[in-house]
């Protein structure tokens, strides 16, 4: 397995070039109701597993902060993708996702998962 400090080094060697292009993949904005969101739902298909359940209940799982009673969403109504519905981002090695102001200065939350093939 690569040192993820070696990564890191090469990633802002790339950056800082002008002479070498690199190619990577990324797609963003993908619905997590279609494809999932990496955490696991009460309701779904299929049984959860005993390790699962406290993920599933969790206020850290991103499908459950917006509708924590403390959260200031839950006062929409309106299933909004991106806000209320989790979004989902994959990106190869080297790909980043930018700085930026969200729709209506909303703040926002992410969670990054590395993973290995």
């Amino acid at each position: 397995m690569v040192p993820t400090e070696l990564v890191e080094k090469e990633f802002w060697r790339l950056v800082s070039s002008i002479e070498e292009d690199v190619i990577v993949e990324y797609g963003a904005d993908i619905t997590s109701k279609e494809f999932g969101s990496g955490f696991p739902v009460k309701e779904t298909k299929r049984r959860l597993m005993p390790e699962e359940e406290e993920y599933a209940s969790s206020g850290w799982n991103l499908n459950n902060m917006p509708i924590l009673e403390q959260s200031v969403l839950t006062h929409i109504n309106a299933d909004i993708s991106g806000m209320k519905i989790p979004w989902l981002y994959v990106g190869m090695c080297f790909s980043s996702f930018c700085w930026h102001i969200e729709d209506h200065w909303s703040y926002s939350i992410n969670y990054l998962h590395w993973f290995v093939i």
